[in-house]
């Protein structure tokens, strides 16, 4: 199957869906040789000067483990196990504050990610919030972004994230329909939910809430009623994502298919895509990114951009390829990505909190080539936000094949260089993924193969076809 098979019959740009979203980059990456020790000294110590960082601070516990989410999580209720991981936690943010190379880049944003960050007391919110502000100068951050469990959503939660400055408070809906709500272990009322977005759009200048759609079986008119009952809350903000089944739990397959669910195809997802984008364009909302909107002014919404200027998640453009941008991880299975390697910490919640006592991080270290990095704004930043600057990309070091793919989606109508600017076209944010993967060389290309690859041949998990029905045998993983 070609990169660039265009079905003009179709309208389609390309005869193939890669069923993997977002992701953090790079994927691949070799053990470091260079940057290796088990002090923070010693690993973080020689990292280059980054024009803005970003923090991440993660929180693995849960009150129930929803069935979609794959990151490192426990359903957990002990409170001195939830407290000796606070004191690791604080330990690790005072470790690296007392390193030069990590506390002179101005922080820019700041995200505390789970889990459920807001399944913390708030005496516990409050001590991690001032160990970073003890550590790191917090003074140009433009954005402060704190996730919530509407159940654990209390008065005294929220007042104590924007005590610490939190200015944007998120949380997950994902559906509105009581069968995906049933199949996801959502155990939140709606009611619930309406009452938390009041609560938070009164403490916080900006709330938003995740959606997903794409789950298997999922109709028009239940996509149709998520939009408006989302909608519905009165927020500025809402993330849409398609419901990525190569890393959602295998007891969710296991429950689609006790219903005799199968999985939405590729086609049927782009499609439920461009529908959530007139739908919320219909409510005065406007895309400014792959995946999120944020509410429009009238003229913004005459103009219908491809992307807005008017708002940007600017803890993505840490995390999804502005250049000179990096991110600085704390907590259980937290990543830290710079120019030229990573690091992961160890996903042991368990081994973390034992190393911290002992003063170490304890974490696994991977060096990836100038090639990915030199990449990055062009793979990354042009498809998911929708604009770069040309002067972001160093155009001569560019890998031949990913110029060549470069020119190819130029010719294709899915880019567009205007002035100082490289854009997408409206058809280009309609393919994003695809011309992401396009974009992307070829080691890290291999690199997402092998998570496909693996999550397709496991049987415990049903994923998508790759392409159109009809195209499969002809098609396969060719286009990896």
């Amino acid at each position: 199957m070609s990169h660039h098979a265009a079905m003009p019959n179709l309208g389609l740009k390309y005869n193939w869906f890669l069923p993997f979203y977002n992701w953090i980059y790079p994927i691949g990456g070799q053990a470091s040789e260079t940057h290796t020790g088990r002090t923070a000294e010693e690993v973080f110590g020689r990292i280059s000067p980054a024009q803005s960082r970003a923090l991440y601070v993660h929180v693995p516990f849960c009150d129930t483990i929803c069935t979609f989410c794959p990151f490192v999580r426990a359903a957990e209720h002990d409170r001195e196990v939830i407290s000796e991981y606070v004191d690791a936690l604080v330990k690790e943010i005072r470790l690296k504050g007392e390193i030069p190379q990590l506390t002179s880049t101005p922080i820019g944003a700041v995200f505390f990610g789970g889990g459920t960050p807001s399944f913390l007391t708030p005496d516990e919110i409050s001590r991690i919030g001032g160990a970073l502000r003890e550590s790191f100068d917090l003074s140009v951050c433009r954005e402060f972004s704190f996730e919530f469990e509407v159940k654990s959503a209390t008065e005294d939660k929220l007042c104590a994230a924007r005590e610490i400055g939190v200015t944007h408070a998120r949380f997950g809906a994902q559906t509105f329909s009581p069968r995906y709500r049933r199949l996801f272990n959502l155990t939140a009322t709606v009611e619930q939910m309406r009452e938390a977005a009041h609560a938070m759009r009164r403490i916080f200048p900006y709330t938003s809430c995740d959606m997903l759609f794409g789950m298997n079986g999922q109709t028009t008119d239940e996509l149709a009623g998520d939009v408006d009952a989302v909608v519905s809350l009165g927020l500025d903000n809402i993330d849409y994502y398609p419901i990525n089944n190569l890393v959602t739990q295998p007891r969710l397959s296991r429950a689609f298919r006790a219903e005799g669910l199968t999985p939405t195809s590729g086609l049927t997802k782009f499609y439920m895509r461009l529908f959530v984008r007139a739908a919320l364009r219909d409510y005065g909302f406007l895309p400014h990114n792959g995946h999120g909107y944020v509410r429009a002014d009238h003229a913004s919404l005459a103009s219908d951009p491809v992307v807005t200027d008017g708002y940007s998640f600017v803890y993505h453009e840490h995390t999804i390829g502005y250049p000179a941008h990096d991110l600085l991880g704390f907590g259980v299975d937290a990543i830290s990505s710079f120019n030229g390697f990573a690091v992961s910490n160890d996903p042991r919640r368990a081994a973390y909190v034992h190393a911290l006592r002992d003063g170490y991080i304890p974490a696994r270290v991977t060096e990836h080539s100038r090639e990915l990095d030199t990449c990055r704004p062009l793979s990354l930043a042009l498809p998911y936000h929708g604009r770069i600057l040309r002067e972001w990309v160093d155009w001569d070091a560019l890998p031949t094949d990913v110029r060549a793919h470069y020119n190819a989606v130029v010719h294709a109508e899915l880019v567009e260089e205007s002035g100082a600017e490289v854009k997408l076209t409206r058809a280009g944010w309609e393919w994003y993924m695809n011309v992401t993967f396009d974009l992307l060389p070829h080691d890290e290309k291999r690199a997402i193969a092998r998570v496909i690859q693996d999550a397709m041949t496991d049987r415990r998990r049903d994923v998508e076809p790759l392409g159109l029905e009809g195209d499969e045998a002809r098609g396969g993983l060719a286009i990896l």
